[in-house]
């Protein structure tokens, strides 16, 4: 082999393993590019939801909702409070939801016990009867927490068919309702930062 071609030859193989690099970057780049669309639209829905959902379900007083704890006795909604309180944020479920949507839900505030303080967290589960739902608390990690199971509530979000917070007052009024989406985890922490900054956090 003349040594033309030996150059010849090296300088192909050159020129294709750069062209191959370019095409490998572009590629990147244009992937890149489409999951950032993809988050922004599913942060674009997500705010949407809630924006909607907020304003459906705000000041809306809940009356009458009756609660069974563990042992199967009934107590009230009203019976919950403590002296002094003024707010607890709610996790409402069913075990008619998404498997997975409210295992991220309570997941997600979990991780905000400490700062939100367990005294001022209600979990509200609606399960078939009282066995059920009480082997389904030590898998949701939330057992030693207040729990109770419940009917529907008067809310036009229990027709969402997910999971959803929202800040109960003492006067049974909610407000700041919010829906997690395990697909927006950040828009779902920064909700439980706000809700601890402006209900719980010491002034």
């Amino acid at each position: 082999m003349s040594k033309k071609w030996f150059i010849f030859i090296i300088l192909a193989l050159l020129t294709i393993n750069i062209y191959t690099l370019i095409v490998i970057y572009r590629f990147k780049q244009h992937n890149v590019s489409e999951n950032m669309k993809i988050s922004e639209i599913d942060e674009l829905h997500t705010l949407q939801l809630n924006f909607e959902t907020n304003i459906e379900n705000n000041n809306i007083k809940l009356e009458d909702v009756s609660l069974k704890d563990s042992l199967g006795n009934l107590l009230s909604l009203n019976d919950i409070w403590k002296d002094g309180q003024k707010q607890i944020i709610v996790c409402r479920f069913s075990e008619s939801y998404c498997e997975s949507c409210v295992d991220f839900s309570i997941k997600m505030v979990l991780h905000w016990v400490e700062s939100i303080g367990k005294e001022n967290i209600l979990f509200l589960g609606t399960y078939r009867n009282n066995r059920i739902f009480n082997k389904t608390k030590p898998m949701y990690n939330i057992h030693n927490l207040t729990v109770y199971n419940t009917v529907a509530l008067n809310l036009p979000a229990e027709e969402l068919g997910y999971p959803y917070y929202f800040i109960l007052n003492s006067d049974m009024t909610i407000s700041d309702l919010f829906v997690p989406d395990k697909v927006t985890p950040t828009i779902t922490n920064n909700y439980l930062r706000m809700i601890n900054k402006r209900y719980f956090t010491a002034k």
